[in-house]
């Protein structure tokens, strides 16, 4: 006797059963979630996640049973808002024999898949972009440690760049989050830019916009501040207009939030300086140059406390030559104020010689002074780029773009 295959998830209440829904190649519906993930533990969670990964690479060349296998892991994962399952599935995908193949297939269906599912079409493709930025970047990352390994990784890397940049100009924060953390880190370190600065082009005001906004309210400052810590010195590699882009940003959050600006830009400097990786040192060239920037406008406002706080940032890249050919163009500039010149020279010449203490004094004083509560950002350890965008693409996105 033929057993009569189910129509839906409807009660699954283990493991076991879910599996073999997916054996039978069963579409998963939003609505079976509500019940599926109270009745399962994280172990069960793990296996089917599992399950769903090599079940594709066994299916990828029948591009329905794909399109079902797809979207279904996308539905649980997406259901979830977990980044744990997400690199479950990854991880089983990339253990599989033939794992490159099925790779570029995922790419494709994820990013063009007709949702059978629409209730929640929305959630489900931030998904689809979320998990194809972690494919491409765990190829990316495995391919630079042991090149050659995996077949064909560059022009996987192509083909998954060319799908990204598709879905680029979607009104989706979590998606431009992810795109704006996925361009940065596989560019990072290469002469082109090309992914970055098109997206930048594309909603890079509006994103930093959004971040630093969020990096000023109490409830997200500690998510914001860890993104734009990652992601800022990828940024700064990116091309003039994006420069331009970051310039206008930090002119009006340091005129407008002067005070929470510095304590951002103390913690960006003290971070960025510390990276010995030499792959960064393009983007500390840069950051000099935007201090030396905001250094001018601080000029025309005749801020002194802002001045001291940009002092004591440029004086941690000293003695980088960029440091010496920013002091040199802004002693020429006629909008300088001596005043403050002689404050950046004595600054550099004091920590050149060994007396940091001394340059940091000031800067000391004007903290203490500060009202309210520590002059100091919270911030969060260990969270993965998947949460963060998951979080900050919460709050909504206060202009257009």
């Amino acid at each position: 006797m033929i057993k009569e295959i189910p129509g839906s998830w409807k009660g699954t209440h283990s493991a076991d059963q879910a599996c073999r829904f997916i054996d039978y190649g069963v579409l998963l519906r939003w609505r079976d979630m509500r019940t599926i993930r109270r009745l399962l533990s994280d172990a069960d969670e793990e296996r089917v996640m599992r399950h769903f990964a090599r079940r594709l690479v066994e299916r990828y060349p029948v591009r329905l049973q794909t399109e079902i296998l797809v979207e279904s892991a996308l539905i649980w994962m997406a259901s979830a808002a977990s980044e744990r399952l997400l690199h479950v599935f990854l991880e089983e995908l990339f253990a599989q024999s033939g794992c490159e193949e099925a790779s570029w297939v995922l790419v494709e269906t994820a990013l063009s898949l007709e949702l059978a599912e629409m209730s929640h079409g929305g959630e489900i493709f931030d998904m689809a972009v979320s998990l194809v930025c972690e494919l491409g970047l765990s190829v990316h990352e495995y391919n630079a440690a042991y090149p050659g390994e995996f077949k064909r990784a560059s022009a996987l890397l192509d083909h998954t760049a060319t799908y990204l940049l598709s879905v680029s100009n979607a009104n989706s924060g979590s998606i431009r989050l992810s795109l704006l953390h996925y361009f940065g880190a596989v560019e990072h370190g290469t002469k082109g830019h090309n992914g970055l600065s098109r997206i930048m082009a594309r909603f890079g005001h509006t994103v930093l916009d959004h971040l630093f906004s969020l990096l000023f309210k109490k409830r997200s400052e500690a998510v914001a501040l860890q993104f734009l810590i990652e992601n800022l010195p990828y940024i700064m590699e990116a091309d003039n207009a994006a420069q331009k882009i970051v310039h206008e940003t930090f002119k009006s959050y340091m005129l407008k939030q002067p005070e929470r600006f510095c304590l951002f830009l103390q913690a960006f400097a003290d971070d960025l300086v510390a990276r010995e990786d030499e792959s960064y040192d393009a983007s500390k060239k840069i950051f000099v140059t935007h201090l030396g920037a905001l250094f001018r406008v601080v000029c025309e406002v005749n801020q002194r406390h802002l001045a001291s706080e940009l002092v004591n940032a440029m004086t941690k890249y000293s003695p980088n030559p960029q440091v010496r050919d920013v002091v040199l163009q802004l002693e020429k500039d006629p909008i300088s104020r001596p005043p403050f010149i002689a404050q950046l020279k004595a600054s550099i010449a004091a920590h050149n010689a060994g007396r940091a203490d001394e340059s940091d004094s000031h800067v000391a004083t004007f903290r203490a002074n500060k009202r309210g509560r520590r002059p100091s950002f919270a911030r969060v350890q260990g969270l993965g780029t998947m949460n963060q965008v998951h979080y900050l693409s919460g709050f909504e996105i206060q202009k257009a773009g």
